[in-house]
């Protein structure tokens, strides 16, 4: 990572500009590049229920769960993000809730991808899944047809073991489901 840019655990001061960095993500991954016509009342619903600054918050200060940022120390923007915990929203029956960790999040503005942050990232995640969940599995859900990022999760060791629609307001994400074991010998 250069000398303009962070790699940081994220707190409670981040609330703001990581719901903000969310939106503008996840706007420019799916609507943007991925063209998907989410209604923007399933969008705005999306936002204010599982996507809220309230659970953004709660996430940042569970003991059990852990974000990391990428900020730009220049103007302190955020770039990207990545969150994990426990694997609480995977609906898959080899899921060990209390052993397994899910990878909720890693994304990065567009304008700042393909400069190693995602690796960054992904490479404090393991670390920090192993420490944790040592005994379980790391999940993640991927829009199936985001090819780059199911090929970047596989070189991780993550594959492919099944399939959910993942809730949008009233829209849906046809997503795979993906596994790692945590610790990998």
């Amino acid at each position: 990572m250069n000398d303009q840019f962070i790699l940081r655990r994220a707190d409670i001061s981040d609330n703001n500009a990581l719901l903000q960095l969310r939106q503008k993500t996840f706007q420019e991954t799916y609507v943007e590049d991925f063209s998907i016509p989410f209604s923007k009342n399933d969008i705005d619903y999306y936002f204010r229920s599982s996507a809220s600054s309230e659970n953004f918050a709660k996430k940042i200060v569970d003991a059990k769960r852990a974000i990391w940022v990428i900020e730009n120390k220049t103007n302190g923007e955020l770039v990207g993000y990545a969150s994990v915990g426990p694997c609480d929203d995977i609906p898959h029956p080899d899921v060990r809730p209390n052993e397994d960790a899910l990878l909720n999040a890693i994304y990065i503005q567009r304008d700042q991808r393909n400069h190693g942050f995602g690796q960054q990232l992904m490479n404090v995640v393991l670390c920090w899944s192993e420490e944790h969940y040592s005994e379980g599995s790391l999940w993640l859900g991927v829009w199936f047809r985001n090819f780059k990022a199911q090929k970047f999760y596989a070189h991780y060791g993550f594959r492919k073991v099944g399939e959910f629609d993942y809730p949008v307001g009233e829209g849906k994400l046809h997503t795979f489901i993906m596994k790692r074991q945590t610790h990998i010998s």
